[in-house]
């Protein structure tokens, strides 16, 4: 492995400051926005619509929808929504327009937090602890809600907030929506009323369940989150999709924000299992209800065929040798005879994105030339090339050249190498920021235009860097999370410098929790399991304070000093959350 010299990883790690800096006046880039992308957002309405004659409404919000079946003595929610905030205004149009019943079940489609975060304003957590109340989720949610909504939670709270566009402002932000949901609306506290679930239904299997006299068929599909189910109303011909159908758009077989590799597999068995029903209506949670047998079933089968010929073709060309970077140019656009407006059109995912993700999955990142093995450091490279192309004036004279000329990705390309350099090159990274809205405002979609345009804003260095997470990573919610959970959040802040090969146990015992558990770093991996303490030392602990622990908002010191710490492990507890590496690191993702 190569390092950089100390003077380059100055450069490297020094943060992007905003400058008093003019921007000429052929940088300044007029707004707008393809026609299609600005028709398409009128799709996405916030309204409560009865699917036909049935029992059955969909509540519509910006960026999620929540469904209400109505049964003879209750109400089944499925999907709670973002926030307490959604959940909440949901609850007050529930008994408003739809039934002042209550609220027998939950069924989570699948772990995203846009479905799972609502549902204490619905239902009392102590009721669903009781079992009084179930709430149904796949087998495999909690794994999935742990490798996808904890383990990586601060890049893709900041990779979520480029893609979503959270800091835009102006007509970029009242111009911008999700392409599968719709705008986001306001971002509020985001305070989660999460529940765990307490009913599962089997990976690649079904259950048949009856609450409030509602027959229900829950059937794992696993398509776009590995814990997704969807739901057959027979009584009712009622199929309520998910997110297997993802909004009025060609899917994201691949989420840019981050997440593991999508099954394409799962996800057209899923859909080909949904055609075999007779539905009338289909309901799903992004986008409005589909209402006729003949017009579901054609939707269903022309997202599926989107689905497969884009992986297939991918792994066609994966075996003819093209590698992940050549993928997008040979694979193309999604072909005539596949585009439906606008369930295949491309305003969420593309099939460009896709190709990559199945490359990666599937093969590996490396692309077979050993050259890729150990490259030269990205600092160091740019500085050679730009030495080799006559210096920085003349690549920036170049790439000024080739914005003017029309040419705006080989200007941000160009103006890269400089700012790779020097962070603080504002010629450049003004130029780069032009190019970035140039690419932006032409594309219709919705993914690329946010990660451009945010990209354009962190470039002007216009992003506070501090409430860019906020809609994601609310310190309050820690304390929320199950123990397992507040715990496996912390399993990757480990920093072996202060690790070490140490080894340290200590049982935590929480009040109200049926065990202790025991917390083990050991040559610098952390480990955490109920029970089984043995002859660890032990320190008692309230939920709050290990959530200011695990939220770095306290040292055990400070907590021990206030009585909210007590036990003999209070010294281990100290050395192990000593080695924890719990800052607030803000990311940049362009300058870089």
């Amino acid at each position: 492995m190569r390092f950089a010299p100390a003077a380059l990883l100055l450069a490297v790690t020094t943060p992007a400051l905003a400058h008093d800096h003019a921007r000429p006046d052929h940088l300044n880039v007029p707004f707008s926005a393809p026609a299609n992308y600005l028709e398409h957002a009128k799709l996405f309405q916030e309204r409560v619509t009865r699917v036909g004659e049935t029992p059955v409404w969909q509540l519509e919000f910006p960026g999620m929808n929540i469904v209400v079946v109505e049964g003879t003595d209750g109400l089944i929610i499925l999907d709670t929504g973002m926030n307490k905030d959604i959940a909440n205004a949901a609850l007050a149009k529930i008994r408003a327009e739809i039934s002042t019943k209550p609220i027998k079940a939950i069924v989570y489609t699948h772990h995203h937090p846009d479905h799972v975060n609502g549902a204490s304003v619905f239902v009392d957590p102590a009721d669903v602890k009781s079992g009084k109340v179930p709430v149904y989720a796949a087998a495999n949610f909690l794994k999935e809600l742990s490798d996808e909504g904890i383990a990586t939670l601060p890049i893709v709270a900041t990779r979520a907030a480029y893609m979503f566009g959270f800091s835009l402002k102006g007509e970029e932000a009242a111009n911008y929506h999700v392409g599968c949901c719709g705008p986001l609306g306001k971002a509020g506290k985001n305070e989660s009323g999460y529940i765990p679930p307490t009913q599962f239904v089997d990976m690649d299997g079904a259950r048949d369940v009856e609450i409030a006299g509602v027959k229900m068929h829950l059937f794992h599909t696993g398509g776009e989150a590995a814990s997704h189910i969807a739901i057959w109303l027979p009584e009712h011909k009622t199929l309520v999709s998910g997110d297997e159908i993802q909004g009025p758009t060609f899917p994201n077989l691949h989420s840019m924000r981050g997440t593991k590799m999508r099954d394409a597999n799962r996800w057209i068995t899923g859909l080909r299992r949904m055609q075999r029903y007779d539905s009338a209506y289909m309901v799903p949670m992004h986008g409005p209800v589909v209402t006729g047998a003949p017009q579901i079933k054609s939707l269903l089968a022309r997202y599926e065929d989107a689905i497969q010929y884009t992986h297939d073709q991918t792994i066609r060309l994966i075996n003819k040798g093209v590698t992940v970077a050549e993928l997008p140019d040979a694979i193309g656009p999604l072909p005539d005879y596949l585009r439906s407006e606008p369930y295949t059109t491309e305003y969420y995912g593309t099939v460009a994105d896709a190709a990559r993700s199945y490359y990666v999955g599937y093969v590996s990142w490396f692309s077979g030339d050993a050259t890729d093995l150990a490259p030269t450091p990205r600092a160091e490279r740019a500085k050679r090339e730009v030495a080799l192309m006559g210096g920085r004036a003349r690549v920036l004279a170049a790439a000024t050249k080739a914005f003017k000329a029309g040419d705006a990705q080989w200007a941000a390309e160009l103006t890269t190498l400089l700012i790779a350099i020097d962070h603080q090159d504002m010629d450049a990274r003004q130029l780069k920021a032009a190019a970035f809205r140039k690419l932006g405002y032409a594309t219709y979609n919705a993914n690329r235009r946010g990660f451009y345009l945010m990209g354009a804003m962190e470039l002007d260095g216009a992003i506070n860097s501090k409430g860019l997470t906020a809609r994601y990573m609310n310190p309050d919610n820690i304390k929320k999370m199950p123990i397992a959970l507040m715990l496996e959040s912390v399993r990757y802040r480990v920093d072996p410098k202060l690790g070490g090969a140490g080894d340290d146990r200590v049982a935590l015992v929480v009040p109200g929790e049926a065990d202790a558990w025991l917390v083990e770093l050991r040559n610098s991996t952390l480990k955490s399991s109920p029970g089984a303490a043995g002859t660890a030392p032990s320190v008692t602990l309230d939920r709050s304070a290990l959530g200011d622990l695990v939220a770095g908002a306290a040292t055990v010191e400070d907590l021990a000093a206030k009585g909210a710490i007590k036990g003999d492990g209070i010294a281990t507890l100290a050395r192990i959350f000593g080695a924890l590496d719990l800052s607030a690191t803000p990311i940049d993702l362009v300058v870089r």
